[in-house]
């Protein structure tokens, strides 16, 4: 029993020193994501001053989100995912998907960005059900934890961003939240 211990702690520790490694600056895997948020939104064409005060009337939501983010180890990836979202009027779901990029910094820090272009998101309920929409997504940066098992992601800053529907609204928001990804297979297709 005792070499049993023995092995399983020195295999364990020789997979995390290769992990560490082979995995400098890089990630590989698909992980399950949940966050919450946060946000205040305004008309686009008021917008928020220098200082994030908005220019007019607010409206204000938080929204939950759990989907799926896969990280390849060439620093790219993919983020899909289900929002629900509630105001003081309704409530409402959305898909979303888009690419992402990477870089891991030599404290292990994360820094993930939205590929511009790539955001695509439709409104399933609600009173705006059917409507699609692009959203700016945020910079977002954390840490990564043992192994590589989880991920802890927010803004680093207030971010403006600007909500684009199929119907021709538009508005600007600005949302604080987190995210935690946990990874639950290597596999990164």
């Amino acid at each position: 029993m005792h070499r049993f211990f023995i092995l399983v702690v020195a295999g364990t520790t020789a997979n995390a020193a290769a992990f560490a490694d082979d995995h400098a600056g890089r990630l590989h895997g698909t992980y399950a994501l949940t966050g919450s948020s946060y946000c205040i939104q305004d008309s686009a064409s008021l917008g928020f001053n220098p200082n994030f005060s908005p220019k007019g009337p607010v409206a204000s939501f938080s929204s939950t989100i759990e989907g799926v983010m896969v990280f390849h180890a060439d620093g790219t990836g993919t983020v899909t995912s289900r929002a629900f979202s509630v105001d003081a009027g309704a409530g409402s779901t959305g898909d979303s998907s888009y690419q992402t990029t990477y870089a891991i910094g030599p404290d292990r820090k994360l820094s993930v960005k939205a590929v511009t272009g790539t955001y695509s998101s439709t409104i399933l309920t609600g009173p705006n059900a059917g409507l699609t929409q692009v959203v700016d997504v945020p910079d977002t940066s954390g840490f990564i934890g043992e192994g590589a098992r989880a991920i802890i992601l927010a803004p680093p800053t207030p971010t403006v961003l600007t909500v684009t529907r199929s119907n021709g609204t538009q508005f600007a928001r600005i949302c604080n939240g987190s995210l935690i990804a946990t990874r639950i297979s290597d596999d990164d297709r």
